[in-house]
């Protein structure tokens, strides 16, 4: 089932790691050990399937004016801060993280007709990715590095899709749904936490 998108082409992540390997480098991640001994929790691995999931690339121009005396518009106080910042959007789980714009996605165009596996339908609109992709940058990510809330204009915005394993696992009773992606972007790029934010000034 493909009849998600209207497109004849759409830009995808480039896949770097065969079916297997993701799907063995998932089931690693999900069973971390215990003082690197054992595994306490099992997963059992009950159904999969392939599929495209949908993502946004935003980024955004963002100005910071903290000087007090009227000047020259073309001039930059001392304390002004500007750039850009960009985020990357997953519009299946529906939640927004960092991405580092001296980093480079290399998207490439594909034909629909092409792809392997069923295309997720988004569980947002494009409005909620907006919006929410915003409250993330102001709030989360520029409020720590500057203590103050920059004006953000879009400049980018592009919608894409990562190709994945849809992983239906058991474990104590319980039904779970995990994701193998096939390309080089793990879990440690989508979290931010303890991580310095790299800004173009």
């Amino acid at each position: 089932m493909k009849a998600i998108t209207s497109e004849k082409k759409i830009f995808v992540t480039p896949n770097i790691q065969d079916d297997e390997e993701a799907i063995a480098l998932k089931m690693k991640q999900i069973h971390p050990k215990l003082l690197g001994l054992f595994c306490p929790v099992k997963y059992e691995l009950i159904a999969k399937e392939k599929v495209q999931l949908p993502y946004e690339f935003l980024v955004f121009h963002y100005k910071l004016v903290r000087s007090t005396k009227k000047q020259d518009l073309n001039k930059q106080g001392i304390f002004d801060r500007e750039g850009d910042v960009a985020v990357v959007f997953d519009m299946n789980e529906v939640h927004a993280f960092h991405f580092d714009l001296f980093d480079d996605l290399n998207l490439q165009a594909k034909d629909v007709s092409a792809l392997q596996g069923r295309i997720i339908k988004a569980n947002c609109s494009e409005k909620e990715v907006l919006e929410q992709s915003i409250e993330c940058i102001k709030w989360q990510y520029l409020r720590k590095v500057f203590h103050a809330i920059p004006q953000l204009t879009l400049i980018q915005r592009k919608r894409f899709y990562r190709e994945a394993w849809r992983l239906e696992l058991m474990c104590r009773g319980k039904q779970y749904e995990k994701f193998a992606y096939r390309d080089r972007f793990g879990a440690e790029n989508e979290h931010i936490s303890g991580l310095r934010v790299r800004l173009t000034t």
